[in-house]
């Protein structure tokens, strides 16, 4: 009779040690996206015109490594390629002979893929 109560007794315990599930809360990541990028203004206008379809660069004349970045097509479909080498993390930095471009230009060009590349 101990004995059947003794398992009865670690039965009851064994199964009442059932870890509750926790939640845990993960802060989302705040976005440096508070305004909406525009293309025309400051992504071909501010980034492009300035710092990369400049004679000899990624002109239609010279499409220097395979990329001309004179319009939004151009520049949308190489939109990832060009967000790694203007930050630095991937490929041959750019502009190439030219310092690093201004943190708040490349905040914009984030932005702007992030907002999904509008033609705005």
């Amino acid at each position: 009779m101990k004995k059947a109560l003794f398992i009865v007794g670690l039965i009851f315990i064994l199964s009442s040690c059932v870890k509750d599930k926790t939640t845990v809360y993960v802060e989302p990541t705040p976005t440096l996206c508070s305004d909406t990028a525009y293309f025309q203004d400051e992504i071909m206008g501010e980034i492009m015109n300035v710092s990369c379809n400049t004679t000899g660069c990624h002109d239609a004349g010279t499409g220097s490594g395979g990329y001309v970045l004179e319009n939004y097509t151009q520049v949308s479909e190489s939109a990832t390629v060009l967000e790694g080498v203007m930050n630095y993390t991937a490929g041959l930095p750019m502009p190439q002979g030219s310092p690093k471009l201004a943190d708040s230009l490349l905040q914009k060009f984030d932005c702007w893929i992030e907002q999904g590349k509008l033609n705005n």
